[in-house]
Protein backbone atom coordinates (compact mmCIF):
# COMPACT_ATOMS: atom_id res chain seq x y z
CA UNK A 1 0.00 0.00 0.00
CA UNK A 2 2.66 2.24 1.05
CA UNK A 3 4.72 1.43 -1.90
CA UNK A 4 1.92 2.61 -3.97
CA UNK A 5 1.60 5.51 -2.21
CA UNK A 6 4.84 6.25 -3.19
CA UNK A 7 4.32 5.30 -7.10
CA UNK A 8 1.31 8.11 -7.20
CA UNK A 9 3.15 10.87 -5.50
CA UNK A 10 6.19 11.20 -7.83
CA UNK A 11 3.89 10.69 -10.89
CA UNK A 12 1.93 13.38 -9.68
CA UNK A 13 4.89 15.31 -9.35
CA UNK A 14 6.24 14.41 -12.63
CA UNK A 15 2.89 15.18 -14.49
CA UNK A 16 3.20 19.09 -12.58
CA UNK A 17 6.63 19.30 -13.95
CA UNK A 18 5.87 18.38 -17.65
CA UNK A 19 3.04 21.08 -17.26
CA UNK A 20 5.01 23.63 -15.77
CA UNK A 21 7.32 23.20 -18.33
CA UNK A 22 5.20 23.82 -21.38
CA UNK A 23 3.22 26.45 -19.62
CA UNK A 24 6.66 28.11 -19.55
CA UNK A 25 7.49 27.35 -23.33
CA UNK A 26 3.96 28.94 -24.59
CA UNK A 27 4.09 32.88 -24.88
CA UNK A 28 2.89 35.05 -22.18
CA UNK A 29 -1.00 36.18 -22.62
CA UNK A 30 -1.17 39.79 -23.86
CA UNK A 31 -1.73 42.03 -20.95
CA UNK A 32 -5.13 43.85 -21.14
CA UNK A 33 -4.96 47.19 -21.78
CA UNK A 34 -6.45 49.90 -19.18
CA UNK A 35 -9.39 51.56 -19.50
CA UNK A 36 -10.87 54.59 -18.57
CA UNK A 37 -14.70 56.62 -19.07
CA UNK A 38 -16.66 59.54 -19.56
CA UNK A 39 -19.97 60.23 -20.96
CA UNK A 40 -21.10 62.84 -23.53
CA UNK A 41 -24.25 64.17 -24.63
CA UNK A 42 -26.35 66.22 -26.63
CA UNK A 43 -29.41 68.48 -25.42
CA UNK A 44 -31.08 70.93 -27.59
CA UNK A 45 -32.41 74.10 -25.38
CA UNK A 46 -35.29 75.46 -26.74
CA UNK A 47 -34.11 79.54 -27.50
CA UNK A 48 -37.62 80.63 -26.12
CA UNK A 49 -37.20 79.32 -22.18
CA UNK A 50 -36.95 82.03 -19.46
CA UNK A 51 -33.48 82.57 -18.00
CA UNK A 52 -34.15 80.24 -15.27
CA UNK A 53 -35.65 77.11 -17.33
CA UNK A 54 -32.40 77.53 -19.49
CA UNK A 55 -30.20 77.69 -16.29
CA UNK A 56 -32.22 74.29 -15.42
CA UNK A 57 -31.40 72.64 -18.34
CA UNK A 58 -27.82 73.75 -19.02
CA UNK A 59 -27.10 72.49 -14.96
CA UNK A 60 -28.91 69.05 -15.62
CA UNK A 61 -27.03 68.06 -18.60
CA UNK A 62 -24.09 69.71 -17.28
CA UNK A 63 -24.32 67.39 -14.12
CA UNK A 64 -24.87 64.37 -16.35
CA UNK A 65 -21.83 64.55 -18.59
CA UNK A 66 -18.02 65.64 -19.34
CA UNK A 67 -17.98 66.78 -22.73
CA UNK A 68 -21.63 68.08 -24.37
CA UNK A 69 -23.31 69.75 -27.56
CA UNK A 70 -25.51 71.91 -27.32
CA UNK A 71 -28.23 73.53 -29.97
CA UNK A 72 -30.02 76.74 -29.82
CA UNK A 73 -28.17 78.61 -27.05
CA UNK A 74 -26.38 81.30 -29.54
CA UNK A 75 -28.31 83.86 -27.97
CA UNK A 76 -27.14 82.52 -24.44
CA UNK A 77 -23.51 83.57 -25.35
CA UNK A 78 -22.54 85.92 -23.06
CA UNK A 79 -24.58 83.73 -20.34
CA UNK A 80 -22.99 80.53 -21.09
CA UNK A 81 -19.50 82.03 -21.30
CA UNK A 82 -19.71 83.49 -17.24
CA UNK A 83 -21.21 80.12 -16.29
CA UNK A 84 -18.58 78.06 -18.43
CA UNK A 85 -15.60 80.34 -16.05
CA UNK A 86 -17.56 79.95 -12.97
CA UNK A 87 -18.24 76.25 -13.18
CA UNK A 88 -14.78 74.73 -14.75
CA UNK A 89 -16.22 74.10 -18.19
CA UNK A 90 -14.34 75.25 -21.68
CA UNK A 91 -16.95 76.87 -23.88
CA UNK A 92 -16.12 77.04 -27.68
CA UNK A 93 -19.56 79.25 -29.37
CA UNK A 94 -17.74 80.90 -32.00
CA UNK A 95 -19.43 83.80 -34.20
CA UNK A 96 -22.74 85.41 -34.02
CA UNK A 97 -26.06 83.97 -32.07
CA UNK A 98 -26.28 81.37 -35.44
CA UNK A 99 -22.78 80.21 -35.52
CA UNK A 100 -22.66 80.10 -31.66
CA UNK A 101 -25.76 78.00 -31.14
CA UNK A 102 -24.14 74.82 -32.06
CA UNK A 103 -21.75 75.21 -28.40
CA UNK A 104 -19.51 72.82 -27.12
CA UNK A 105 -18.30 72.84 -23.44
CA UNK A 106 -16.48 70.15 -21.61
CA UNK A 107 -14.61 69.61 -18.04
CA UNK A 108 -11.18 71.61 -17.77
CA UNK A 109 -10.73 68.52 -15.20
CA UNK A 110 -10.73 65.70 -17.91
CA UNK A 111 -10.19 67.35 -20.95
CA UNK A 112 -7.58 70.16 -22.56
CA UNK A 113 -8.71 72.05 -25.75
CA UNK A 114 -5.68 71.10 -29.08
CA UNK A 115 -7.98 72.48 -31.55
CA UNK A 116 -11.38 73.85 -32.97
CA UNK A 117 -13.18 74.93 -36.15
CA UNK A 118 -16.55 76.02 -37.37
CA UNK A 119 -17.65 74.74 -41.08
CA UNK A 120 -20.18 76.67 -42.81
CA UNK A 121 -22.37 75.17 -44.69
CA UNK A 122 -25.59 77.01 -46.01
CA UNK A 123 -27.84 79.33 -45.44
CA UNK A 124 -31.36 78.55 -46.78
CA UNK A 125 -33.26 81.21 -47.64
CA UNK A 126 -30.58 84.26 -47.36
CA UNK A 127 -29.02 86.23 -44.30
CA UNK A 128 -31.26 86.89 -41.72
CA UNK A 129 -34.17 84.81 -42.79
CA UNK A 130 -35.89 81.61 -41.41
CA UNK A 131 -34.66 78.77 -41.19
CA UNK A 132 -31.38 80.57 -40.27
CA UNK A 133 -27.65 79.66 -41.62
CA UNK A 134 -26.28 76.49 -40.28
CA UNK A 135 -22.54 75.85 -38.98
CA UNK A 136 -20.73 72.57 -38.29
CA UNK A 137 -18.29 73.06 -35.12
CA UNK A 138 -16.31 71.27 -33.90
CA UNK A 139 -13.19 70.73 -31.15
CA UNK A 140 -10.35 68.70 -30.84
CA UNK A 141 -9.87 67.71 -26.74
CA UNK A 142 -6.74 65.72 -25.03
CA UNK A 143 -8.35 63.50 -22.81
CA UNK A 144 -6.05 63.64 -19.70
CA UNK A 145 -6.50 60.32 -18.00
CA UNK A 146 -5.81 58.38 -21.04
CA UNK A 147 -4.09 60.90 -22.76
CA UNK A 148 -5.91 59.92 -26.08
CA UNK A 149 -7.25 63.08 -28.35
CA UNK A 150 -11.09 63.31 -28.99
CA UNK A 151 -12.65 65.29 -31.70
CA UNK A 152 -16.36 66.74 -30.56
CA UNK A 153 -18.42 67.98 -33.78
CA UNK A 154 -21.92 69.12 -32.91
CA UNK A 155 -24.58 70.24 -35.42
CA UNK A 156 -28.28 71.36 -35.72
CA UNK A 157 -30.07 70.39 -38.82
CA UNK A 158 -32.64 72.71 -39.94
CA UNK A 159 -36.46 71.25 -39.09
CA UNK A 160 -39.27 70.08 -41.43
CA UNK A 161 -37.39 68.32 -44.08
CA UNK A 162 -38.86 64.54 -43.69
CA UNK A 163 -41.87 62.51 -43.34
CA UNK A 164 -41.37 59.07 -42.06
CA UNK A 165 -38.28 58.53 -43.34
CA UNK A 166 -39.17 60.44 -46.78
CA UNK A 167 -37.56 63.78 -47.81
CA UNK A 168 -39.69 66.92 -48.10
CA UNK A 169 -38.70 68.46 -51.60
CA UNK A 170 -37.67 72.14 -49.84
CA UNK A 171 -34.15 74.11 -50.01
CA UNK A 172 -34.48 73.30 -46.57
CA UNK A 173 -33.88 69.65 -46.61
CA UNK A 174 -30.94 70.42 -49.55
CA UNK A 175 -29.71 72.34 -46.93
CA UNK A 176 -29.48 69.28 -44.21
CA UNK A 177 -28.29 66.96 -46.76
CA UNK A 178 -25.16 69.12 -47.17
CA UNK A 179 -24.72 69.21 -43.66
CA UNK A 180 -25.23 65.40 -43.26
CA UNK A 181 -22.07 64.98 -45.83
CA UNK A 182 -20.39 67.72 -44.09
CA UNK A 183 -20.39 65.91 -40.90
CA UNK A 184 -19.44 62.52 -42.17
CA UNK A 185 -16.47 63.88 -43.99
CA UNK A 186 -15.44 66.01 -40.80
CA UNK A 187 -15.26 62.66 -38.72
CA UNK A 188 -13.34 60.84 -41.54
CA UNK A 189 -10.69 63.78 -41.38
CA UNK A 190 -10.80 64.18 -37.92
CA UNK A 191 -10.80 60.43 -37.24
CA UNK A 192 -6.51 60.28 -38.73
CA UNK A 193 -6.31 62.63 -35.42
CA UNK A 194 -7.61 60.23 -32.54
CA UNK A 195 -11.09 59.29 -31.38
CA UNK A 196 -14.41 61.18 -32.77
CA UNK A 197 -17.79 61.90 -31.31
CA UNK A 198 -20.82 63.36 -33.25
CA UNK A 199 -24.00 65.17 -31.62
CA UNK A 200 -26.73 66.96 -32.65
CA UNK A 201 -30.46 67.62 -33.37
CA UNK A 202 -30.41 66.10 -37.02
CA UNK A 203 -34.69 66.19 -37.24
CA UNK A 204 -34.54 63.04 -38.86
CA UNK A 205 -36.62 60.61 -36.65
CA UNK A 206 -33.37 56.90 -36.36
CA UNK A 207 -36.27 54.53 -36.85
CA UNK A 208 -38.03 55.91 -40.01
CA UNK A 209 -35.08 57.06 -41.60
CA UNK A 210 -33.54 53.64 -40.97
CA UNK A 211 -36.93 52.00 -42.65
CA UNK A 212 -37.12 53.91 -45.77
CA UNK A 213 -33.91 54.72 -46.47
CA UNK A 214 -33.07 57.74 -48.03
CA UNK A 215 -29.29 57.69 -49.35
CA UNK A 216 -28.69 61.36 -48.36
CA UNK A 217 -30.18 61.21 -44.67
CA UNK A 218 -28.33 59.92 -41.47
CA UNK A 219 -29.10 56.26 -41.47
CA UNK A 220 -27.22 55.89 -44.96
CA UNK A 221 -24.56 58.57 -44.93
CA UNK A 222 -23.73 57.86 -41.49
CA UNK A 223 -24.36 53.76 -40.48
CA UNK A 224 -25.22 51.63 -43.49
CA UNK A 225 -21.87 51.48 -45.05
CA UNK A 226 -18.92 49.70 -43.58
CA UNK A 227 -16.79 49.96 -40.65
CA UNK A 228 -14.88 52.08 -39.99
CA UNK A 229 -17.81 54.20 -40.19
CA UNK A 230 -19.69 56.37 -37.58
CA UNK A 231 -22.52 54.68 -35.24
CA UNK A 232 -25.08 55.90 -32.93
CA UNK A 233 -26.51 55.30 -29.63
CA UNK A 234 -29.45 53.95 -31.30
CA UNK A 235 -27.94 51.72 -33.39
CA UNK A 236 -25.82 50.26 -31.13
CA UNK A 237 -28.62 49.88 -27.85
CA UNK A 238 -31.67 50.45 -29.32
CA UNK A 239 -34.35 53.48 -29.06
CA UNK A 240 -35.20 54.06 -25.36
CA UNK A 241 -37.70 55.86 -23.88
CA UNK A 242 -40.82 57.24 -25.81
CA UNK A 243 -38.36 60.02 -28.00
CA UNK A 244 -36.45 62.68 -27.56
CA UNK A 245 -38.94 65.31 -29.35
CA UNK A 246 -42.37 63.94 -29.14
CA UNK A 247 -42.14 60.48 -30.08
CA UNK A 248 -39.60 60.87 -32.50
CA UNK A 249 -35.86 59.84 -32.22
CA UNK A 250 -33.80 63.23 -33.62
CA UNK A 251 -31.14 64.05 -31.42
CA UNK A 252 -28.08 61.86 -31.34
CA UNK A 253 -24.92 60.69 -30.03
CA UNK A 254 -22.14 59.00 -32.88
CA UNK A 255 -19.04 58.07 -32.38
CA UNK A 256 -15.80 56.71 -35.50
CA UNK A 257 -16.06 52.50 -34.93
CA UNK A 258 -13.25 51.25 -36.46
CA UNK A 259 -12.42 47.50 -37.36
CA UNK A 260 -12.51 45.67 -33.93
CA UNK A 261 -8.36 45.36 -34.33
CA UNK A 262 -8.07 49.35 -34.35
CA UNK A 263 -11.33 50.14 -31.94
CA UNK A 264 -9.63 52.57 -28.72
CA UNK A 265 -12.98 54.14 -27.95
CA UNK A 266 -15.84 52.74 -27.35
CA UNK A 267 -20.02 53.52 -26.48
CA UNK A 268 -21.24 51.00 -23.66
CA UNK A 269 -24.72 52.87 -22.63
CA UNK A 270 -26.66 55.55 -23.23
CA UNK A 271 -29.76 57.46 -21.47
CA UNK A 272 -32.40 59.64 -22.10
CA UNK A 273 -32.59 62.83 -19.75
CA UNK A 274 -35.99 63.47 -20.29
CA UNK A 275 -36.34 66.24 -16.81
CA UNK A 276 -35.74 69.00 -19.17
CA UNK A 277 -37.64 72.28 -19.67
CA UNK A 278 -37.12 72.32 -23.21
CA UNK A 279 -39.26 70.73 -25.75
CA UNK A 280 -35.89 68.19 -26.31
CA UNK A 281 -34.93 65.44 -23.91
CA UNK A 282 -31.29 64.93 -23.93
CA UNK A 283 -29.17 62.33 -24.53
CA UNK A 284 -26.31 60.87 -22.64
CA UNK A 285 -23.96 58.26 -24.04
CA UNK A 286 -21.17 56.29 -21.90
CA UNK A 287 -17.78 55.78 -23.07
CA UNK A 288 -14.60 53.71 -22.53
CA UNK A 289 -11.49 54.88 -24.13
CA UNK A 290 -8.12 52.63 -23.56
CA UNK A 291 -5.56 54.39 -21.77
Amino acid sequence: MRRTTDWSARALGALAGAVALVAALLPAAPATAASVGFKAATLNIYYGLSQADFAHDLNLIASRADLVGLNEVGARKAFLTSWAADNGWWLYAPGGTNQAGEALIAKKSMFDVLDKGSIFVCDTNGPGEVPPARYNNWVKYRHKASGRNVTHINAHAVASIETSGRPEDLPRTRCAEAQFQGLKDLAVDKQDEGQVIVSGDLNVDFSADRNYGYAKFPWQVFEANELPNLRSNYNLFGEKGTGTHGNRHIDYVYFWKRLPEHQLMWMTDYDIVSATRSDHSGVVATFSIQS
